[in-house]
C-alpha cells in the first residue's frame, strides 16, 4: 500500500497539514485540531525522507528545525502518552489557558473567540532557546507551517 486513499505523495500530506493548520487558526481551544496537525506535521518528515531512504536529508533537516522535533514531542508523547526522554528533550508540558473554566458556559453562550484563551506548549531545551519557554498552539502551529512551506 503506497498512501492512504488520495494521500499519496508527500506534497498531498503537505495539503493535510494546511488544512489542519487551518482548523488550528480556527479554534484555538481546539484539542483535536491541534493533535491532528503537529501529529500529521510531524508525519510529513518521515513521507518527505523515509528512514531507510534517506535518512541523512532527514537528520539534517531536523538538525535545523526545533519546531520539527517539538511536533515529535507532541505527536509521540500524544500516541504513547509519555515520550521516551532520552529522545524527546523539547516539550515539559501542554495545558488549556482560558478565561473561564471549560464547560463554565453553555456552547454557543458567547462568540467564537470572545474570551482570551488556548492551547499552550511550555517548551525545554533547544526548542525553549529559540521560541521561549511557552507557546500558544497557534504560534506553533504558524512556525511548523512557516517551516514546512520552507522545504515545499
Amino acid at each position: 500500500m503506497k498512501g492512504v486513499f488520495d494521500l499519496r505523495t508527500p506534497r498531498d500530506l503537505f495539503a493535510k497539514v494546511e488544512y489542519d493548520f487551518e482548523r488550528v487558526q480556527a479554534d484555538p481551544l481546539d484539542p483535536f485540531a491541534a493533535y491532528d496537525f503537529f501529529v500529521t506535521a510531524w508525519h510529513l518528515v518521515e513521507w518527505k525522507h523515509p528512514p531507510a531512504t534517506d535518512g541523512v536529508a532527514r537528520a539534517a533537516l531536523l538538525n535545523r528545525s526545533p519546531v520539527l522535533r517539538v511536533c515529535e514531542h507532541l505527536a509521540v508523547g500524544a500516541k504513547h502518552f509519555e515520550p521516551d526522554p532520552s529522545r524527546h528533550s523539547s516539550v515539559t508540558d501542554t495545558e488549556s489557558a482560558g478565561v473561564w473554566a471549560a464547560g463554565a458556559w453553555a456552547p454557543g453562550a458567547w462568540a467564537p473567540n470572545t474570551w482570551a484563551g488556548g492551547l499552550v506548549v511550555h517548551l525545554d531545551g533547544a526548542a525553549r532557546a529559540a521560541f521561549g519557554d511557552k507557546v500558544t498552539v497557534q504560534q506553533l502551529a504558524q512556525l511548523v507551517i512557516d517551516a514546512w512551506r520552507r522545504e515545499f
